[in-house]
């Protein structure tokens, strides 16, 4: 291998893994819903139906506010749900892990994995889960969330 390709190499690994570290720094914080897409049974590419929030219309269809997320340093996170007269509803708290751009959420014994991609204070977050509770991971799930 040539100078020039280890020169490569290393300045790939170099952004790789300055991807995972920023992304990390970049997710602990507080966050809230701006607006989501999920994908009925669309694991096989065709979605049986699709159950939509756009931005803006979070609470009017939810019936909920935002939901609030606090993703902490120490790899743990909280998500808070309020009720529209600011009433807490519930809470649900488990552990994140980045991976370059894959996040892990696990809570109570159960993990599930997003792609994470930021933007400039907001963030989409991508993946399959069972939205429909039918017991098969195979919704797709794109929620766009704001950083506070």
């Amino acid at each position: 291998m040539g100078q020039r390709s280890i020169l490569i190499c290393l300045l790939v690994l170099g952004f790789a893994s300055c991807s995972s570290t920023n992304n990390e720094e970049y997710l602990v914080g507080e966050w809230y819903n701006e607006s989501l897409r999920v994908d009925i049974d669309a694991l096989d590419g065709k979605a049986d139906s699709v159950f939509l929030v756009p931005v803006g219309s979070w609470e009017e269809i939810l019936q909920i506010k935002p939901i609030n997320t606090n993703f902490r340093p120490d790899g743990t996170y909280e998500s808070v749900y309020y009720n529209l007269d600011g009433s807490e509803l519930q809470r649900s708290s488990g552990e994140w892990k980045m991976k370059s751009d894959s996040l892990y959420l696990t809570s109570q014994g159960q993990t599930t994995g997003y792609y994470f991609l930021w933007q400039e204070g907001k963030a989409t977050f991508e993946g399959y889960l069972d939205w429909d509770t039918d017991g098969h991971a195979d919704d797709f799930y794109s929620g766009v969330q704001i950083k506070k």
